[in-house]
């Protein structure tokens, strides 16, 4: 039975039968060698899928993750397109 409060369960499995938070998931073994910020991108990734299959507005993720992304990359952020047409 599946958890409706579970974000990932309604993200079903693609045609080859893999669940593509299975392959988030395992970044959690990752080395955090990176200098940017892992849990933003796997959040944003969760986010993304989300927005592909239409459960989540485009406009509200990148709202949802302005602020963070202007606070990791400073100036060599660049607002998506959506957010510029405001």
């Amino acid at each position: 039975m599946s958890n409706p409060t579970d974000p990932s369960a309604s993200l079903g499995a693609d045609d080859a039968g893999m669940n593509p938070l299975d392959l988030v998931d395992d970044l959690d073994d990752a080395p955090d060698d990176s200098e940017y910020d892992q849990e933003l991108g796997r959040r944003m990734g969760i986010d993304a899928m989300r927005v592909a299959n239409g459960e989540l507005d485009e406009q509200a993720f990148h709202e949802k993750y302005e602020e963070e992304l202007i606070a990791e990359f400073g100036d060599d952020y660049s607002p998506a397109a959506v957010m510029r047409d405001e």
